[in-house]
């Protein structure tokens, strides 16, 4: 996901029924993310988020798009990076 970073927080001992937490953040702190693991069941997570990036939003819909595509492994991948002016652009696409 462009312009965003994130986080495993296993250390959640303040959090109730938390055993690891993802955060999300875009580079320009104006939108976070945070999914919250039991530790226990992969099906269902606690989800919060905040700013006008919907960041879980993004990852599930590129999920959905990994699924649609097959589950395609790493050799299917291909990564190029070209200057924009400004900094650096990576796109990422399927063989």
């Amino acid at each position: 996901m462009p312009g965003t970073w994130h986080a495993w927080d296993t250390e959640t001992q303040g959090a109730q029924g938390v055993h690891t937490r993802l955060w999300l953040a875009d580079v320009e702190a104006t939108s976070w993310a945070s999914v919250d693991y039991d530790g226990r069941q992969l099906s269902t997570f606690a989800v919060a988020q905040y700013g006008p990036r919907r960041l879980w939003d993004e990852v599930a819909l590129a999920y959905e798009g990994y699924v649609a595509a097959g589950r395609p492994g790493v050799p299917r991948h291909r990564l190029r990076i070209s200057p924009d002016g400004s900094g650096t652009r990576h796109h990422v696409t399927l063989s």
